[in-house]
């Protein structure tokens, strides 16, 4: 795709008074999205070491850069609605949890948040990126979301990426046809994948001393934040009523991701041996046939299964203790699986009582919806899945 060249300003209409604005919020004639050709590569291994794993390359970065002003048009309404939902639901969790994070009065800079929308839809995603990102969210020897100034648990960092993800697919279906937001927010959620991976480093362990234990009945959930990042009883009709369509794919998607999985050097050392490469692909299709129903009428069956998985991810752990998968390499992959999904999602076209059918495009701001549902169980299970990597500050 040629690129164009253009640069697009931002409307000067931040209100005199914004919740949790610093007087380091970049005004709004700062914020400009500058389509200039780029000197060099757009992605390096500065951004991500899993970059190319994760299939975020030049390529997409193109596509993602090409969309740049489409973000840049709602960049404001995504940062004031993300900074006004964690102004409204954290100091009530800290409350309701008993978490004594000193939440109360929460608040995220929107200025930051856009600021940094904006560096996320144009790039250059180099080394420069990425300490841009730290620098924004490694606050306490923890993670932040961006724009606030206080450590986060990271499973509640995890919830609001997911409430995001499903905001800028919401907003892209509102100036995109089908085709262009499934690729387009196919892409978007690749790159905050690993953005999140980024985030997650000062909490990342990259070799627990074992499995997480999970008793106590705390292990019945989908994920402890699920409200926070906007998915519920809805969104699991939601993927009902799709994922039945989908489910009937699951040997397709096993040949595909192993396909991957087995031709890529950071991935195919742990499938060397036959028996475990076979086991792993029924684990596989019995993980895509759970994830393409609704969770919450499984009981908590789900939420006890993606545990169990998680632990088996761990050294000394699982049918094949000596194998441990790095977290990293998990939330890359993840990425990859959400390119994935979202672009074959297009084929679903919903009616206007809800009921999915499969083979034709549908209406890209029904797509959205759908999407949106997907992305955020998807990033949730993430989230399950590398937590017994996980410390808290």
């Amino acid at each position: 795709m040629a690129q164009r060249s253009r640069m697009r300003s931002v409307p000067d209409e931040f209100p005199d008074e914004i919740p949790g604005k610093s007087e380091d919020t970049p005004d709004a004639q700062d914020l400009m999205i500058d389509l200039a050709p780029v000197e060099g590569p757009l992605v390096t291994p500065g951004f991500s070491p899993l970059a190319d794993f994760a299939n975020f390359g030049e390529a997409e970065a193109l596509l993602l850069r090409d969309a740049g002003p489409d973000i840049g048009v709602f960049a404001k309404a995504i940062a004031g609605a993300m900074s006004a939902h964690i102004a409204k639901k954290l100091p009530r969790l800290d409350r309701e949890l008993g978490m004594e994070l000193g939440l109360e009065g929460a608040a995220a800079d929107p200025g930051t948040i856009e600021r940094w929308l904006f560096k996320s839809s144009i790039g250059p995603f180099d080394e420069n990126f990425a300490d841009y990102v730290r620098e924004l969210t490694h606050v306490d020897g923890g993670a932040t979301f961006p724009g606030m100034n206080v450590a986060l648990p990271p499973q509640m960092l995890i919830g609001l990426m997911a409430w995001l993800e499903g905001q800028i697919l919401l907003h892209l279906g509102d100036v995109s046809d089908t085709i262009t937001l499934s690729g387009v927010g196919a892409i978007w959620m690749d790159e905050m994948m690993l953005q999140l991976g980024i985030m997650l480093e000062p909490v990342l362990e990259n070799s627990p001393a074992g499995p997480r234990d999970y008793g106590g009945g705390h292990n019945a959930e989908l994920h402890p934040y699920a409200e926070l990042a906007g998915f519920g009883m809805a969104e699991g009709r939601i993927l009902g009523e799709t994922g039945s369509l989908l489910a009937p794919a699951a040997s397709g998607v096993i040949s595909l991701a192993y396909s991957y999985l087995l031709s890529r050097p950071e991935s195919a050392g742990f499938f060397q041996d036959s028996e475990h490469l076979a086991q792993r692909k029924q684990t596989l299709k019995a993980w895509w046939i759970r994830s393409a129903a609704d969770p919450y009428e499984t009981k908590g069956e789900f939420g006890d299964y993606l545990r169990k998985v998680a632990n088996a991810h761990v050294r000394g752990a699982g049918t094949h203790p000596e194998v441990e998968i790095p977290p990293q390499l998990t939330i890359a992959l993840m990425g990859w699986v959400q390119m994935r999904v979202m672009t074959a999602l297009n084929t679903i076209a919903l009616t206007p009582t809800g009921t999915a059918s499969f083979g034709e495009l549908g209406d890209p701001e029904a797509l959205a919806t759908v999407g949106r549902a997907w992305m955020q169980m998807l990033t949730l299970q993430l989230g399950v899945l590398i937590d017994p990597y996980l410390s808290t500050p």
